[in-house]
């Protein structure tokens, strides 16, 4: 939705994306609270979370957008480069 509105009305969206720093935290504060879990069952279904979104806003950031994709997670960077590197060469033919 976020990503959707900043191209709506023409303006540059922040956006920090991270992945499951406090799982475990989280994980007990919910049982503690009585609540459901706000994180995944698994790292797997965190990192894809993860990838799908940082995807997504690639694939929609405009000419003049700029991206930090910090992430200790090889395959993450790797993704994130393939996808940069195929946005420009779109624009390059």
């Amino acid at each position: 939705m976020e990503v959707s509105c900043a191209k709506e009305f023409d303006y540059n969206l922040g956006i920090k994306l991270i992945r499951g720093a406090y799982m475990l935290e989280e994980r007990e504060l919910a049982q503690n609270g009585g609540y459901e879990s706000p994180v995944f069952d698994s790292v797997e279904e965190t990192h894809k979370c993860y990838d799908e979104n940082m995807a997504h806003i690639i694939s929609n950031m405009k000419e003049s957008d700029k991206i930090l994709v910090a992430s200790h997670n090889v395959e993450t960077i790797r993704i994130a480069t393939n996808l940069l590197e195929d946005r420009q060469a779109l624009r390059d033919n």
